[in-house]
């Protein structure tokens, strides 16, 4: 709704319109919710490798890039939409951060250097990485919102604004999560492949989700989440799962190196003249 038509309405007509759109307001407060788990525990791992001073830096740095990109997707929501090439460089990046993190655990990040290394960056370094698993979050989540209100958007911004408050409360009980579950530092990741993984189909494959609304893509989408966060934490408890499980882990981690090598590539290759750049700048 434009904002000069919203000043023209009366009170009454406001409040009317405000009901209307209430259904589309708690939807998107619960789905932010509820999809915040995975935002949540990827930036605590992602900064768990830094110390505690700094770690607590940068992880609130992260909560407040996940709420400053939210809104400025928004803002940029028809842009998006209509380029889906922005999505797929999310999705890309996404898929990336769960292969490279997985490759550096089994040694191989030494071996390829900073391609796929995820672990050993510095503390701007890990900002970075951060920000932009933020701003691949948020694409993906406010696409979804902006199809429950295409004609009206002014619900999605409320819905949306309210929804990644819950980002900061959920953070809490993810630092608390990792503490006592150190797999679901892995855990994180996969979550962040996975939503990739999901978007990457969406893109490639919409006749698979043409019939899905916004709302159940989303119910799935956490359920994924639920079964992901389960099955981890179960594998990490007992021998019997790690004894099924391990031989198909070992060979999903053939073709996640080669991802995480080829996109890593990519990645140092992009960013190496704004590092020189900035290495020149700081030597002036």
């Amino acid at each position: 709704m434009p904002a000069e038509l919203l000043l023209a309405l009366s009170l009454p007509e406001l409040w009317a319109n405000f009901v209307q759109a209430l259904p589309v307001i708690l939807a998107l407060v619960v789905i932010e919710g509820l999809l915040s788990v995975d935002n949540a525990l990827a930036i605590a791992a992602m900064a768990a490798h830094l110390d505690e001073k700094k770690r607590a830096l940068a992880m609130n740095i992260g909560y407040i890039g996940a709420y400053g990109f939210r809104l400025i997707a928004l803002l940029f929501a028809s842009m998006i939409i209509n380029n889906h090439w922005i999505m797929f460089v999310g999705a890309l990046y996404l898929v990336w951060l769960m292969c490279a993190h997985f490759a550096s655990q089994k040694g191989i990040a030494e071996e390829e250097g900073e391609a796929v290394n995820v672990h050993h960056r510095t503390f701007a370094g890990t900002i970075t990485m951060i920000s932009l698993m933020d701003l691949s979050l948020s694409v993906d989540n406010v696409v979804a919102a902006v199809a429950l209100s295409p004609d009206d958007l002014w619900p999605v911004y409320v819905g949306v604004t309210i929804g990644i408050i819950s980002l900061r409360l959920v953070a809490g009980v993810a630092i608390k999560m990792i503490e006592k579950y150190p797999v679901l530092e892995h855990t994180a990741f996969v979550l962040v492949g996975y939503v990739g993984l999901l978007l990457l189909a969406e893109l490639q494959f919409p006749a698979l989700f043409h019939d899905l609304s916004p709302t159940k893509l989303k119910l799935i989408k956490f359920a994924g989440i639920i079964l992901i966060t389960s099955l981890t934490i179960a594998w990490s408890r007992s021998d019997a799962i790690k004894v099924v499980l391990n031989p198909l882990l070992k060979l999903l981690l053939l073709p996640m190196v080669l991802f995480a090598s080829i996109i890593g590539a990519m990645i140092v290759l992009i960013t190496f003249p704004v590092k020189k750049i900035i290495a020149l700048i700081k030597r002036a």
